[in-house]
């Protein structure tokens, strides 16, 4: 039996998917699987959603590798940095790569002997990688770097999902402006700029739409979350048991430091998570979780593997269902942060369960794999 795990629906992914690509049939969908599908499991997800998507996208080699080695074949994409050293790897697995800095690139095509697809990225404002607009110059050079096939080009937005869109609306016009200025000196198969709010919010008609957060039915923002442009369905749920209940007498300390002492008589319940899982030290005498549709508050430190609730208001026992983040959004807030990093931090010792048709379909289990009979 298992303590805690994380539960994915891989159905909601998928009618999240095509949520987003009813937006513009015309346009291809990139799924955003990067750190390890933003928590959730990289390859699992991308396996079976491969035949709704026609790209995946990741931000290291590692995590392209991982993919190719279980079996997906669509196109994958390296968003960020690839070292010279492992670009002969990508070319031998057909992973694509960015190409954001002469230097580099010059470096990269030397370490080759067979051509690899490549991506121009563009800095618009991000101010992360990429060529920037005034760099034409820089980026023409790279027709001279024969093993380097430019087969795309592409930008990133970074304040889409807020209410005021002058500053995207000035990103794509740079965008718009360099592939205008680059015509004729390169042919580009693919054009993107899109992500996740970019793409729900303007609506755009570029050649591929990267989509991250909302694949996995979560908003970018509050604000898009307030507006709902589009309905998505959360797609997982992350569950515990309580393991102890107590009773406590006013007076009485919990965790670690002291930092809480009850000002009366109290009913305690342990649950085994704590930040070794990702669950913030942060949310010490902050956060909440769900018991029985009801909420209850840690108390005291959160403990490496375990926390605190206040359940005096709840009949609980022993293995009863806990869920946290129920409201992930209300959570985030609480501790100055967004959904994507409670998502990302969820350490990979809790066991990953995949849903379709309402049926655990495989367990992505880490411990279990290495200690089972």
């Amino acid at each position: 039996m298992l303590t805690n795990y994380i539960e994915i629906d891989i159905d909601k992914i998928i009618a999240n998917i095509e949520k987003i690509h009813n937006i513009n049939k015309d346009v291809d969908i990139c799924a955003v699987v990067k750190a390890n599908a933003y928590g959730l499991g990289a390859v699992p997800i991308a396996k079976h959603i491969e035949k709704y998507v026609s790209y995946f996208a990741v931000a290291r080699f590692e995590e392209a590798r991982s993919l190719r080695y279980s079996g997906v074949k669509k196109p994958i994409l390296v968003l960020g940095y690839v070292s010279p050293q492992d670009v002969k790897k990508c070319l031998d697995l057909e992973i694509e790569i960015s190409i954001y800095d002469l230097s580099l690139a010059k470096e990269i095509n030397r370490n080759l002997d067979e051509i690899i697809n490549c991506h121009l990225a563009i800095d618009t404002g991000h101010s992360r990688i990429g060529f920037r607009s005034h760099e034409l110059d820089k980026i023409r050079e790279l027709k001279n770097l024969k093993n380097l096939h430019i087969k795309g080009i592409f930008s990133h937005f970074s304040t889409a999902d807020e209410e005021d869109l002058t500053f995207t609306k000035d990103q794509e016009k740079i965008f718009s402006n360099v592939i205008t200025d680059l015509y004729g000196d390169f042919d580009f198969d693919l054009v993107h700029i899109d992500n996740s709010a970019g793409f729900i919010r303007l609506r755009s008609n570029y050649d591929m739409a990267r989509i991250g957060i909302c694949m996995y039915g979560l908003y970018p923002s509050d604000y898009m979350r307030e507006r709902k442009d589009i309905d998505l369905d959360p797609c997982f749920k992350f569950k515990s048991i309580v393991s102890h209940v107590k009773e406590i007498d006013e007076g009485t300390s919990v965790s670690y430091g002291r930092s809480f002492v009850a000002d009366k008589k109290m009913k305690i319940a342990t649950i085994p998570v704590g930040y070794a899982d990702g669950y913030f030290r942060a949310f010490s005498n902050l956060g909440e979780v769900l018991i029985k549709g009801s909420h209850a508050r840690v108390v005291g430190r959160v403990c490496m593997d375990q926390i605190m609730v206040d359940v005096s208001n709840i009949d609980v026992n022993i293995g009863d269902e806990v869920i946290f983040y129920d409201d992930i959004y209300r959570e985030a807030n609480k501790i100055a942060t967004i959904p994507y990093e409670l998502m990302t931090a969820l350490d990979m010792r809790i066991p990953r369960l995949y849903i379709k048709n309402n049926k655990v379909v495989e367990v992505d289990d880490y411990l279990g794999e290495i200690y089972e009979d």
